[in-house]
């Protein structure tokens, strides 16, 4: 073989090597069948609540009161299919109180269908007890998949110690002639959606590990707050956004449900390795 052809097949070679290298080592991007159906879910919901504002304020058709507790039903299913499908304690305690919450929602809004009025104290003493239920929903969520830091324990143990020396001293500032009980929980229900949203949105260590969650329970928590503020819900923005409501706290549930679904995966496809390990060991 000359030196010309020997110097041709080395040439030859390195190119073949190098194109084998490249397709070995070249990036595919994809995207993981969750996130295609999170993004799904999240357009079809917000089309949902718009079309149904839609018809709400064009026909008249069904009541606010209606619609919410069709998406309370919703959310009792969702938080229960958490609920059996967890793995951790705290999230069992969180999916707990989702459907807690989820079913104060559905009696409070089934008390405003029949002509029980915003002011009235079973509505207050429901609203008390939905928005605690929520609070303790995200006391639970926040803590059960985060690595906690310094900040998370002296925080909570900070937002612990000023809800109690605020109701203290709301119990002492009570006036004359009014219920002393019903003044506390009118208190509850707007410090109770302070914390949730301190909660997610105050710790770095919630915007590090699980940060679409954090994001979906204190807008929720938010958006719950202004609503209660308002006069009435029959108003076409409050009508939408109280969906937006529903949606976000159907999405957080959504995401707490495939991580639990993900350790279950996990576990599955680890145990038979285990076993195999250990019979190879006694061999």
């Amino acid at each position: 073989m000359t030196d010309t052809n020997m110097q041709y097949s080395t040439h030859s070679d390195i190119i073949s090597q190098q194109q084998e290298n490249a397709s070995s080592t070249q990036v595919v991007i994809w995207t993981p069948p969750f996130i295609v159906f999170f993004a799904s879910l999240l357009g079809f919901g917000l089309g949902i609540a718009s079309l149904i504002t839609f018809i709400w304020l064009n026909s008249g058709l069904y009541s606010i009161e209606r619609v919410a507790m069709i998406y309370s039903v919703v959310l009792i299913v969702a938080w229960l299919i958490v609920l059996l499908t967890a793995h951790s304690w705290w999230v069992r305690g969180g999916a707990l109180f989702g459907l807690i919450w989820a079913a104060c929602t559905f009696g409070e809004f089934w008390l405003s269908k029949h002509g029980v009025g915003s002011q009235d104290p079973l509505t207050i003493q429901m609203r008390a007890a939905t928005n605690s239920a929520l609070l303790a929903c995200a006391l639970c969520i926040s803590v059960a998949r985060i690595r906690l830091k310094l900040w998370d324990a002296a925080l909570l143990w900070l937002l612990l110690l000023a809800l109690c020396a605020y109701l203290g001293y709301s119990y002492l500032k009570v006036p004359a002639g009014s219920n002393s009980l019903l003044f506390i929980e009118g208190r509850i229900v707007s410090w109770a959606l302070y914390l949730s949203v301190a909660v997610w949105w105050l710790r770095p260590s919630c915007w590090r590990d699980q940060p679409g969650l954090t994001f979906l329970l204190g807008l929720a928590a938010i958006l719950l707050f202004f609503l209660n503020r308002s006069s009435t819900l029959n108003t076409e923005q409050n009508v939408f956004f109280l969906q937006v409501f529903f949606l976000c706290l159907l999405l957080g549930a959504v995401r707490v449900f495939q991580g639990e679904w993900r350790i279950h995966r996990q576990r599955s496809s680890s145990q038979p390795l285990a076993v195999k390990n250990k019979r190879q060991h006694s061999l």
